[in-house]
């Protein structure tokens, strides 16, 4: 009876690596990574999904040569996040989905520390811990607390909470139900190349009933390897961030949100052009931006997003 108890406990878990240029940190952060799935006891089985976004280095032969048993897969162009890590959770065959970035260290404990909380909650989404620099110091990120500003939800790290929920999951450290995340169809591409994909898919969760939860019984540590300004310039960067801030909050708000969030943004752009700074030029491009997708965003927003009732502070509490 208690050996029954205890294979019900146990969770096989698909871990789902995006990477590109990466061949460095993944020497140095994929056998945390796999010690931690082989030393957990609550681990009935497992597979490592890395999904190489066209790098340039020689990830895949250092793969190859190394982690032959490894899943690998490739994009014949450069995707960007959403595209990439889509293919890895279309591909994973577990109960669970771990999303995890090539410069996360993962400590001994995380999946026991992490898979009891999918045993006692059947809505639980899927969990994320807290996140410490590379020397285990100091607390990068914590739980996400909800706020609303000019209409537009916005976040704040919570450093100091325990076991809670949380208004998201980090992408780059979540373990979460692989069947819910299916249903989900993974992340929206529309966020391509990067920055707030993670945000959007949980709040689609949310809309689901599903909850989304933080723990701060055990955490990774990130290296910050930068990969993305490393490949990109600030202002694009800046920009694509702004750009994909809009469209997280056009998806997600309701009408009078919406209204409130444009009137706020239309003063930005105006300003863009009467007194242009580096700031207000930012904005001025990202509106640029989202205008190119407005098309795909209201049809997936009609089609897609509002099968349920829209996000408000009601429902994230």
């Amino acid at each position: 009876m208690y050996k029954h108890i205890q294979n019900k406990m146990k969770k096989s878990v698909s871990v789902i690596i995006p990477t590109y240029n990466g061949k460095e940190l993944l020497m140095k952060y994929l056998p945390k990574c796999e010690h931690a799935l082989q030393k957990s006891s609550l681990i009935s089985d497992y597979e490592i999904i890395i999904v190489d976004d066209c790098s340039n280095d020689d990830t895949l032969t250092f793969l190859n040569k190394s982690y032959s048993h490894v899943i690998k897969l490739k994009n014949s162009s450069n995707s960007g996040f959403s595209k990439t890590i889509n293919k890895g959770i279309r591909h994973s065959k577990m109960e669970l989905a771990l999303l995890l970035n090539n410069d996360m260290e993962l400590p001994e404990d995380y999946f026991d520390k992490t898979i009891p909380f999918f045993n006692e909650q059947d809505h639980l989404f899927g969990i994320s811990t807290e996140i410490r620099d590379i020397k285990g110091e100091k607390v990068l990120e914590g739980a996400k607390i909800a706020l609303r500003k000019h209409g537009m939800l916005h976040y704040q790290d919570c450093l100091h909470k325990e076991n809670c929920s949380t208004l998201y999951l980090c992408g780059g450290n979540a373990l979460i139900d692989n069947q819910k995340l299916k249903e989900l169809e993974g992340f929206n591409e529309l966020f391509s190349p990067f920055y707030f994909e993670d945000f959007d898919l949980s709040l689609r969760a949310w809309r689901k009933g599903w909850t989304s939860l933080y723990t701060n019984q055990t955490f990774c540590k990130h290296c910050h390897s930068t990969t993305i300004f490393k490949e990109n310039r600030k202002a694009d960067v800046e920009r694509v961030f702004l750009r994909n801030k809009i469209l997280l909050n056009y998806l997600n708000n309701n009408t009078s949100n919406n209204i409130k969030m444009f009137s706020y943004l239309l003063s930005k752009l105006l300003l863009g052009y009467i007194a242009p700074t580096k700031s207000k030029m930012s904005y001025r491009n990202a509106i640029k931006d989202f205008a190119k997708l407005y098309k795909k965003a209201k049809v997936c927003r009609e089609n897609e997003y509002f099968l349920l009732p829209p996000i408000n502070e009601v429902t994230l509490k």
